[in-house]
Formats: C-alpha cells, structure tokens, sequence
C-alpha cells in the first residue's frame, strides 16, 4: 500500500481521539486536572506489548543500551500528552490540534543533523504553508482584540518538539532494529511512565483511583475504547514512518486539522451534548482559511514527487 494512505490512517483516527480527549476532560475531570486520563493511556500499553511479542519474540534481543534509549524516548510520549492535556483544558479541540503541524519543522532539523534527510526546496515552501495555516487558527478571535493564546501556544510548542524528537528517535533505531521490537520498548517506556506517576504524584494517582471508584465502568469504556483507537493510530503512524521520510510522514498530518474540525462542526450541529465548539461567522471563516492553506501546502507536497 502506498506510504501516503497509511499515513493519512493517523490523522483520522487521531481527529476522533481528540473529540474524545476532549469529551473526557469535561465529563470525568470538570474540577480537577486529567491525571487520570494520563495514568490511564500510559497503563494501557500493558495491552499492547504481548500483542508486540506475539508478532515478534525477538523483541528482548536488543542491547540494554539500545533498551534504555527506547524506553526513555517512549515516555516523552506520556510528557507529550500531559502537556497535550494541559491545552486542551483551555480551549477547543481545533485549536489546539494544529500546532501539532509545527512538529515537521522540528522533525526537518532534527532528521537533517540527525538522519542525513534534506527536503526539496518545494516541499519545504509546502510545509511552511502548513504551518501557516495552523498558526493562523491559533488566534482568538472572540473578542473585540485579536490575541495570540500564549499559554496553549507554549505547551503545544514544547508538545510537538518532544513529539518531533521522539519520531527521530524511533526511526533511526528502527530502521536498523526492526520496527515491532522498537515499538515494544517504546511500549514500554509509556507503561514505565505511568507507573512510575502513579507511585510519586499523588494528585495524578488520586484522580486515577477516584475516577475508578465513581465512575468506573464509564471511565474505563470510553477510555479504553479511545486508547483503542488511538493505538491504531499510533501503529499506522510508526509503520509509515519506516516507508518515508520522518517530515514527510508528520506532514500528512496536516490534514488532521481538516478532519477535527469537520467533526467538531457534525458534532457540534448534531451532538451538542457530546461536543460544543464555537461556530460563529468569524470562527469559520478564519478555520476554513486556515485549513485551507494546510490542505494547499499538503497538495503541494504531494505534486513535488512526495507521493
């Protein structure tokens, strides 16, 4: 299959996801941070790991070194999500979501200096356009002065660096590892994470058990049917990142933005209960341009002998 459409898996099932994330921050945790929405993603790779082992026993062949390096690389997934978590607290899915396209910039310098891979003049211009189109949503437009929202900006910013240096990272040990024993490890630093916030932050290991006590065959149906959807995800993305360029692969990503925010207008039109984004004049226009600009930057890169 080609490389694109495994990429473009991703960024449909992570538009899903994020409506979800969103939906369990305001129906579990109205009063109090999402530790438990992180304990819980993090202890749900405990399911995928035999999966992992089943596909490939050679999993445990790996030096400790290289071991440590995957470990220590998975859990900038979990930071990545707390910081992910922290933003979505302060406003829309369709907001924050787009500042995750500024993670094929830092994947373009870190795969440069680190994977020797360098993009066409072309294709850099079309993920410059990508990134504009998500600036461009990242403003607020709701009131009587335009402002740019510094605190979701600086989380989300730091979030796609550490995403962008963990793609790196995965890719230039998978490539000569094999892809299923490096996603084990990965794998394994999530669960190894979470256990260990479990142990040393309390508030985090006193909302996981409160929401287990209230509310727990709701909590434990809606997250694990997410963290499913979102393993998916995950695992399409680690494989398409083995069949191209880490940039490139990041870059698909540009139309998560698109498939947000269409489901965040379905949702909000006839799910009002489920999802509720502003959808006034000025919202839509300015979505709708923004999103615009990422689908011609993506478009452009797939004419530039990408696809």
């Amino acid at each position: 299959m080609n490389w694109f459409l495994i990429a473009l898996i991703g960024p449909v099932l992570y538009a899903i996801s994020n409506h979800i994330d969103k939906y369990i921050l305001e129906r579990y945790f109205k009063d109090g941070e999402a530790g438990a929405v992180v304990l819980f993603s993090s202890l749900f790779s405990v399911i995928a790991l035999p999966i992992i082992y089943i596909i490939d026993p050679e999993v445990f062949s790996l030096s400790i070194k290289t071991s440590v390096i995957l470990l220590l690389n998975g859990s900038l997934n979990i930071f990545c999500l707390i910081l992910y978590f922290k933003a979505l607290r302060d406003d829309d899915v369709s907001t924050v979501v787009p500042f995750y396209q500024m993670i094929p910039v830092f994947s373009f310098i870190l795969g440069y200096f680190v994977l020797g891979e360098v993009l066409s003049l072309r294709q850099i211009f079309a993920c410059v356009l990508i990134i504009i189109g998500a600036i461009i949503l990242s403003f607020d437009l709701t009131g009587a002065k335009i402002y740019l929202k510094k605190r979701v900006v600086f989380l989300m910013l730091l979030s796609a660096f550490l995403y962008g240096v963990e793609g790196v990272i995965f890719k230039f040990i998978a490539m000569e590892q094999g892809i299923w024993v490096s996603a084990f490890w990965d794998f394994s630093g999530n669960l190894l994470i979470g256990v260990l916030l479990f142990i040393f932050v309390a508030s985090y290991r006193k909302d996981f058990l409160w929401v287990m006590k209230v509310n727990s065959l709701s909590a434990l149906s809606v997250c694990s049917f997410n963290e499913f959807i979102f393993l998916i995800a995950e695992g399409s993305y680690l494989y398409a990142v083995m069949l191209a360029p880490v940039v490139l692969i990041n870059t698909v990503n540009g139309f998560q933005p698109a498939f947000v925010f269409i489901l965040g207008i379905i949702l909000t039109l006839f799910f009002p209960k489920i999802v509720r984004e502003p959808i006034s004049k000025n919202i839509l226009i300015q979505k709708i341009s923004a999103i615009g600009v990422i689908t011609a930057g993506t478009v452009i890169l797939g004419l530039s002998g990408a696809l």
